[in-house]
């Protein structure tokens, strides 16, 4: 990418590739590269984030309920999850994250042998070539929060390249979307008035920083979580209703006291943060 200036004033970027139709000249470039981070790194906006594995394989003939299962247990996802999300035709994909990288593929096998879905038949996705060998699919996810950088004179980052992911549980696909429908409004807007400038596009930061919950706070209640023991989580997992999206305040406040009154201890494992990240989700739109 090379930067164009007319008479000292930014007016766009140059983008070199392989192809006929390149060089490309753009007023503003959304990245929207993944993990990767393309811009962050050819423009050393931000430093590399940290990362955690998921993968998951497609599964047929899986009996459901037709609810997502959920399954937070170190034992197969250190400092992580488990799922099995129902698809259509009795397909669902099951999967985990975590952050022993190394381990990911050995684990979730070792959870699918173990339970319910052994020996249950296990496909390629279909987006796959056709005779490859069987394997999972998936990739890395950031989890150090969102860039300290996130927009720059002709450039906004987005989704995973802007760090957009869930702190609780990793999710990133609305954030993505969102955040690609405010850089796509701002760049519209900054293009109309003929200035792209870092300055003017300083108002992407402001509509993402509004809308998505507070990273820091959730973090918090993550790192809470996860220091609970498996008693702990089977406590914590009774005390909630059967349906929470309709939950209000009060209704968490609840599920926090009842927490502490059957197990006081609960207290000093720091208990209120991760109530409190679940008070300040906002899972029915973004998974978190």
């Amino acid at each position: 990418m090379k930067r164009q200036e007319i008479d000292g004033v930014f007016d766009g970027w140059i983008c070199e590739g392989k192809g006929d139709q390149f060089p490309i000249f753009a007023k503003v470039v959304i990245d929207a590269s993944g993990v990767a981070g393309v811009c962050s790194k050819l423009l050393k906006l931000n430093p590399r984030p940290e990362v955690i594995a998921g993968m998951q394989y497609e599964v047929l003939e899986v009996p459901s309920d037709g609810y997502l299962d959920f399954y937070i247990w170190p034992k197969y996802a250190e400092k992580g999850y488990l799922w099995m999300i129902p698809k259509s035709d009795g397909r669902a994909n099951i999967g985990l994250v975590t952050e022993n990288k190394k381990g990911a593929v050995k684990a979730l096998d070792q959870f699918i042998e173990d339970g319910e879905f052994k020996g249950l038949e296990m496909i390629n996705p279909p987006w796959r070539k056709e005779g490859l060998k069987l394997r999972g699919f998936g990739g890395t996810i950031p989890i150090s929060g969102p860039h300290e950088v996130t927009h720059f004179d002709g450039i906004m980052l987005v989704g995973d390249a802007a760090g957009f992911t869930s702190p609780l549980f990793e999710g990133g696909s609305h954030l993505a979307l969102k955040s690609a429908a405010f850089a796509a409004q701002t760049a519209a807007e900054a293009i109309a008035v003929g200035d792209v400038s870092a300055a003017n596009l300083a108002i992407y930061a402001n509509r993402w920083k509004t809308e998505f919950p507070p990273y820091e706070k959730i973090l918090k209640g993550k790192t809470a979580l996860y220091s609970l023991s498996d008693s702990d989580m089977s406590l914590m997992g009774n005390c909630f209703p059967e349906e929470m999206s309709s939950m209000g305040i009060s209704g968490k406040a609840m599920v926090g006291i009842r927490l502490l009154v059957r197990r006081p201890s609960l207290y000093f494992k720091k208990i209120i943060p991760a109530m409190l990240a679940f008070g300040y989700s906002r899972a029915k739109y973004y998974g978190w």
